[in-house]
């Protein structure tokens, strides 16, 4: 994109509606080409449908997992999804802030925080079976750990990344070490660990699907093995679109309580 195509502040408002108007009209052509290019093979029989199946079979598919997918969307994000990742980002978010501000914290926790982080959370399902066998517990338990690894990074990386200016500044006005956190960290360190957990939220479907493996009976990731089982490939890509829906309602959630909490903090607005 040429200088003169850039959004800035200075762009009259006519022309930036009129630049915002193309961008969606080429991410509608873009849409629009892979549904196209898609069709065209299917109908052609260009590939068979066991690899790309056909518009037809998608809705068969859709109508088919439709009356259970009530019961498997309200068992995996609300019975296994929502407390994992609470449980996981809660701990994750505390630990990490806590170790950035007290060296007695940091020294006791580092240490083991980053023996996990590298820890893949999928390595530990054979050991969390052993554990505590098969159960919600169990893949509660593989979810949280996920969420934690990644909550505790990005909110002890955020409290580090906090300018010193806004603390010297606050110290000078007289600020105790509670005011400054109060009113200076926590409001900072908020953008920021709000993308940690669009990036929890986001990677807690796939430890669900994977904490399904452990012998759940129910649920969208039990659903996605059975379709894998029987070769069924159109129930996998109905499977996977409904997950992507899911996933991306869960972080629209998250965007919009984000830009309510942070309407102080300046930024590019999203169109």
């Amino acid at each position: 994109m040429s200088t003169n195509e850039k959004i800035t502040l200075d762009t009259p408002p006519s022309i930036e509606q009129a630049m915002l108007k193309r961008d969606r009209w080429i991410s509608i052509f873009s849409i629009s080409l892979i549904i196209g290019v898609w069709v065209l093979i299917t109908e052609m029989k260009w590939v068979e449908p066991l690899f790309l199946p056909s518009a037809k079979n998608l809705w068969t598919a859709w109508l088919n997992i439709l009356p259970n997918l009530p019961g498997d969307i309200f068992d995996s994000v609300l019975r296994r999804i929502f407390p994992g990742f609470l449980i996981g980002s809660s701990i994750g978010t505390v630990l990490g802030i806590s170790m950035a501000m007290n060296r007695i914290s940091k020294a006791l926790f580092n240490p083991i925080v980053e023996i996990l982080r590298p820890l893949p959370p999928l390595a530990l399902i054979p050991l969390l079976i052993l554990w505590l066998g098969i159960g919600f517990s169990t893949q509660i338990v593989l979810i949280a750990f996920g969420s934690f690894i990644i909550m505790v990074v990005t909110s002890y990386e955020a409290v580090r990344n906090v300018s010193p200016i806004y603390i010297h500044a606050a110290t000078m006005l007289g600020a105790n070490p509670r005011q400054i956190f109060q009113k200076v960290i926590l409001p900072a360190v908020i953008p920021d660990i709000s993308g940690g957990i669009r990036v929890s939220v986001a990677a807690s479907f796939g430890y669900d699907v994977a904490a399904e493996l452990m012998g759940a009976m129910s649920g969208i990731g039990y659903r996605l093995v059975l379709a894998r089982r029987y070769l069924l490939t159109e129930n996998i890509i109905v499977i996977l679109v409904v997950i992507a829906l899911l996933s991306f309602s869960l972080d629209l959630l998250v965007r919009r309580v984000n830009a309510r909490v942070t309407k102080w903090k300046p930024r590019i607005e999203e169109k």
